[in-house]
């Protein structure tokens, strides 16, 4: 198994590792913590870029032709989301303003690429999500700073004009570059060559993604080990969170008759949010104990993910049994239900 293999398949388990590794050192050598906090730009672009490179930003072509599906998607992302964060943090951590930040922040980012790779796995429609993350990573270089002046201000101070410039450089600037590396790559080394690369860059990103945490956790290892209830406090609006939203997403699409296919694309687009955004925007203009939320937020996310993928052979099959579709239709490749 390759290094990018490994880290791909066993990326929860190397998460735990890292925060608990941050936790440990940070604990006992703290000066170097705050030493490491120097290597954040250096980390969000070893984060971000490699992401980038894997998302086809002429995928918007096929937006005209189920314009309607992604409406819906974009008004789950972009209102139902933020305003379910907002009063969940109201509700929950209204004492803790820098949590409720993060759950904020980590709620109005758009999905992930990674669910590209969840959708297929769960025989859903693939191509579709692919479509999402595009649109949905458009609309957030507008909508995201938007969010997180009129909600998270509430709970601290927030510079529009740094969120929008964050949004800037985490957005627009790698996912231009990451266009022009891909259209680049493949010209060179063919398209069949770039697919065998796509792992190497999702490991890559994901380092990014580990060594910021490792740094956030290093930096405030005693503020967080004499005060251990701080993961308690966060995990449970996180957990009713994403009950919440998952129910929501599955209910509209049961009594709206949204094929499976479909179905899958909504939940995972709706609910598989891009946390490597949400942490460049908490490292650049928040707490770390924003980060912090955004750490145990991502192993959350990952087992809800993770659990949805193991019910999905059990809902297909509910699904076909009360959204009856011709034999030949179920089988259909999922590119054509686009």
């Amino acid at each position: 198994m390759s290094p990018a293999e490994f880290i791909n398949k066993y990326f929860i388990i190397v998460l735990i590792f890292v925060i608990c590794s941050g936790l440990f050192l940070g604990y006992f050598y703290p000066e170097y913590g705050h030493f490491l906090e120097a290597l954040y730009p250096v980390s969000l672009f070893v984060m971000l870029f490699p992401m980038m490179i894997t998302i086809k930003v002429n995928e918007m072509v096929m937006v005209s032709k189920r314009i309607g599906f992604i409406t819906v998607v974009m008004f789950f992302n972009y209102l139902v989301s933020p305003l379910l964060a907002a009063f969940l943090g109201h509700i929950f951590l209204s004492g803790y303003p820098d949590f409720a930040v993060g759950l904020i922040i980590s709620n109005v980012v758009p999905c992930g690429g990674m669910i590209v790779a969840w959708t297929a796995m769960s025989r859903g429609n693939a191509p579709m999500t692919l479509v999402i993350t595009v649109v949905s990573l458009l609309a957030g270089i507008v909508l995201i700073p938007f969010w997180i002046w009129a909600l998270a201000g509430k709970y601290v101070p927030v510079d529009g004009w740094k969120i929008l410039q964050t949004i800037f450089f985490t957005i627009a600037v790698p996912l231009l570059l990451g266009n022009f590396t891909r259209v680049w790559l493949t010209k060179k080394f063919g398209r069949e060559k770039f697919d065998c690369l796509k792992p190497a860059f999702t490991a890559t990103s994901l380092l990014g993604l580990f060594m910021i945490f490792f740094i956030a956790m290093m930096s405030q290892s005693r503020l967080i080990l004499k005060n251990l209830q701080y993961i308690a406090i966060v995990g449970l609006p996180l957990i009713a969170f994403y009950i919440l939203l998952l129910a929501i997403t599955l209910l509209y699409a049961r009594f709206t008759r949204t094929t499976y296919q479909d179905m899958v694309s909504l939940v995972y687009g709706v609910n598989g949010k891009n946390m490597s955004i949400a942490l460049a925007i908490a490292v650049v203009s928040f707490s770390p104990l924003t980060v912090l939320f955004l750490a145990v937020k991502s192993v959350i996310q990952f087992f809800i993910l993770t659990a949805f993928y193991k019910i999905t052979p059990y809902l297909r099959e509910y699904w076909l049994k009360v959204l009856p579709v011709p034999a030949v239709e179920a089988d259909k490749s999922v590119g054509k239900t686009a």
